[in-house]
């Protein structure tokens, strides 16, 4: 199975498992002198299996395993004094007659792909800052201090100490949990990433191969051997012994073919139910209250045929109907109870019954500790087969297509992968979907559930369609470039809000009314012509006049923009009315600017070629509310963009009717003969989402999957209370735990604080704040556009956040 979209052709072929509950890592005494004792560099990709929150974990360490003299690259459980603010960070910690501990700034809590992490030492470079350095995906981190460095730090590969790769350096190891790959030690040496991995043409940062030399202590070590996963590569011999790791630990799982695993942060957990997931996130197991409970897998495709295998691990419970094995919808909101009755859940039952939303029914043989069930899902013709020890019930044929146990799988719904687990005693399963061998070869034409066998998205470059730039505003007419991001494009949709000073309104500017033309999503005043507001569209970017909104001396702004197709827009005649539109089909976005003529219920053509989720109205005339369809809501609810009050029972407002793949409808409320414009977007694979997800007020929120990294998303209250209409993105937070908060129906400045907190993922995000997109009671809509696709054939799996 190739990676694809490696900028050079690299591929990595394995890695090694390392579980922390088997006391897993790798060790070397060194026997032979240091090339410099003042210069390393540790290059390895992970993947992080347990996020322990609470525990430290060791990546790297050298010492003699007393508080004597040692170094500790770890992940950290918190600040010396306690404070759990930098969990899940990572740390440096050396001891030489005192401890000095060295932190960075970002949260690393993504398990569901690969970082790429860069250590260098330098204590020969004059630059105090710059004696240690910590990089993730070829951006260097903040750390809390460096002047502590001690100029001799070398206990990680010096002479007569023991060099340990996943613990720390310990008397009783402290050991990392996750997967491993391309471990690099570069003794004599400081280097930055760009020695291995470099950007490919989409923007994803992917390995490349190392081709310089190691030093004396260096190694190389990638786990190719798995009868010794220790042995060097680098041609030094320095060969590590294992601990804790046997043949089975070396894994496909790689930063070049990112497999799944159950997802420890996706998971359901419900009151009284303890979930654990273990060996590398393809074990899972439960034991407690009679309530179900569910492991899932971090990838959810909508389309191609995928195999996978299960393993009980322990017998049956709850009159043998748990573990039940199958596949579950994405969209559900798990709450508790007997998980069979949700109505997309399909699945194969110990007693030998299959269930699918609260049907059960007769099926094949029952199964039990030891039993193998396989599982081939059809998602190009909803079908499902399973097996047991490589046996098909009930006469399935999956290659053939025939006597399938299920054929009416929900096309376009994205599956997971599902164990549901309940009884009183312990349910226990592991999962295979191919990061190992498979007990039973897949059916032709199925495939091992990995990011390279996923469709090739629509779009595998998303900043060629919408992009987030910062700038500072000098008080002078400024052209802002698109610089920072991986592609550039001419914006046909500009929202532009002043970051720092309170009382500036959000300005959206827009190709089809014209630069200059300014409205605001934080009032309901009519557009009005703003000369030195946005004065072009450029061709990387847009040009600022000397408006205080768009470009106060001394400001930060943010512009978040779309592209259309960089004309001012032409006739569409598919509505009740004439619209002048332009669209971006491949992104799903149009800009359609219709007149009701004062006609009581119109349709106006938005171009899109497949029904929108979201649209947002403006009348240019008139000051009025901004309206506002996000799908969920319901088409019998009026909601505004610029209050934060929540839905309310309107049948006129959108004529009580869903938008099709041409038009959408507007009702009575909108009936002037005056012009509006209107924004309108639509869901893509792998570049946006629009849907909503209900609140569970737990630091511990929802986990969302989006099928992509996203580099922006905001949130609407549509149930439970009003609130604001919450809007992040990774320019402004390119590190986890994302906080900083603009509203689009507020003229407020930047706010932050732990009420906003999110996790930005590889594919998707996970909400983190127990208020306001996280209130008890409520219901939240959301609308992501991506920064990378997760994975797909022929392009580069994303790495994690």
């Amino acid at each position: 199975m190739g990676a694809g979209g490696q900028a050079s052709g690299y591929e990595i072929d394995q890695s090694i498992r390392f579980n922390d509950d088997d006391a897993a890592y790798l060790y070397r005494d060194n026997d032979a002198a240091q090339t410099d004792t003042k210069k390393f560099t540790y290059s390895v990709w992970i993947k992080r299996g347990a996020i322990t929150g609470g525990t430290n974990t060791g990546l790297l360490s050298g010492g003699s395993g007393t508080t004597s003299g040692r170094s500790d690259f770890i992940f950290t459980a918190g600040s010396a004094t306690g404070d759990s603010s930098n969990n899940d960070s990572l740390k440096f910690d050396i001891y030489t007659g005192g401890w000095t501990q060295i932190r960075a700034d970002a949260k690393l809590r993504d398990p569901s792909a690969w970082y790429h992490i860069v250590l260098v030492y330098d204590a020969a470079n004059g630059t105090a800052n710059d004696t240690l350095i910590m990089y993730v995906n070829n951006t260097r981190l903040t750390l809390d201090s460096t002047s502590g460095v001690p100029n001799n730090l070398s206990l990680v590969n010096a002479n007569g100490q023991r060099t340990r790769v996943g613990a720390d350096a310990s008397g009783t190891p402290v050991e990392y949990d996750g997967y491993m790959a391309e471990i690099n030690m570069i003794d004599g040496q400081a280097l930055t990433p760009a020695s291995f991995g470099e950007t490919n043409t989409s923007g994803v940062w992917v390995p490349k191969a190392y081709s310089g030399s190691y030093g004396n202590n260096g190694f190389f070590i990638d786990g190719r051997d798995s009868s010794d996963l220790g042995d060097d590569e680098s041609g030094n011999g320095n060969d590590f012994t294992s601990t804790g790791l046997v043949a089975a630990d070396q894994m496909l799982d790689s930063p070049t073919n990112n497999f799944s695993i159950f997802s420890p942060i996706a998971s359901c957990n419900v009151s009284g139910q303890a979930l654990t997931i273990s060996d590398g996130n393809l074990r899972t197991s439960a034991g407690g209250t009679t309530n179900a409970i569910e492991a899932v897998t971090q990838i959810a495709p909508t389309a191609g045929k995928y195999y996978a295998e299960f393993t009980l691990n322990a017998a049956p419970q709850l009159s043998n109907q748990y573990p039940a094995i199958g596949i579950i919808g994405i969209d559900l909101n798990i709450t508790g109870g007997n998980n069979l009755n949700n109505s997309s859940f399909f699945g194969y039952l110990p007693n030998g019954n299959k269930a699918k939303g609260g049907t059960v029914s007769s099926y094949g043989d029952t199964y039990t500790n030891g039993d193998i069930i396989g599982i081939a899902m059809d998602l190009d013709n909803q079908k499902i087969w399973f097996s047991k020890n490589g046996t098909y019930q009930d006469s399935g044929d999956p290659a053939a297509g025939s006597d399938a146990a299920f054929t009416d799988l929900v096309a376009g719904t994205q599956y997971r992968f599902c164990v549901s687990h309940a009884g009183s005693t312990a349910t226990d399963v592991t999962g295979n979907f191919g990061a190992s061998a498979f007990n039973t070869a897949a059916p032709t034409g199925f495939k091992a559930l990995s990011s390279a066998n996923l469709p090739t998205p629509t779009i595998a470059d998303p900043s060629k369609h919408f992009q987030t730039t910062l700038y500072n505003g000098t008080g002078s007419e400024l052209e802002v470039d698109q610089s920072g991001e991986n592609s550039t494009f001419q914006p046909d949709f500009a929202w532009i809000k002043n970051r720092s000073n309170a009382g500036n309104e959000h300005e959206l500017y827009d190709a089809v009314r014209g630069a200059t033309k300014a409205i605001f999503s934080s009032a309901t005043s009519a557009e009005s012509t703003q000369a030195q507001g946005l004065k072009s569209f450029d061709g990387d970017g847009f040009t600022v006049g000397t408006r205080g909104e768009v470009n106060t001396s001394g400001s930060t702004n943010v512009a978040w923009q779309w592209l259309a197709n960089n004309t001012t827009g032409s006739t569409n005649d598919d509505g009740s009315v004439d619209s002048t539109v332009a669209v971006n089909t491949t992104a799903g976005f149009s800009i359609c600017k219709f007149n009701p003529g004062g006609n009581s219920n119109v349709t106006f053509g938005h171009g899109l070629g497949v029904a929108p989720r979201l649209v947002l109205v403006k009348n240019l005339e008139d000051a009025t509310n901004w309206q506002m369809l996000h799908l969920d809501q319901g088409v019998g609810n009026k909601l505004f963009l610029n209050t934060n009050g929540l839905p309310a029972s309107d049948a006129n407002m959108w004529q009580n009717t869903a938008p099709t793949s041409t038009v959408v409808s507007v009702g009575t409320s909108q009936t002037t003969n005056e012009q509006n414009i209107a924004y309108v977007f639509a869901e893509v694979e792998g570049f946006s989402k629009i849907r909503s997800y209900v609140a569970n007020a737990s630091t511990d929120g929802p986990f969302v999957y989006c099928g992509f990294r996203p580099a922006f998303v905001m949130f609407i209250s549509i149930a439970g209370s009003g609130a604001g209409r919450w809007m992040l993105d990774t320019a402004r937070n390119p590190f986890n735990v994302a906080d900083d908060i603009l509203q689009a129906n507020s003229n407020a400045a930047e706010s932050s604080g732990s009420s906003y907190n999110l996790d930005f993922l590889s594919n998707g995000f996970k909400v983190r704040t127990a208020s306001d997109f996280n209130a008890s009671g409520r219901t939240i809509a959301f609308v992501a556009f991506a920064e990378h696709p997760f994975g797909g054939d022929g392009i580069a799996p994303v790495t994690a956040r």
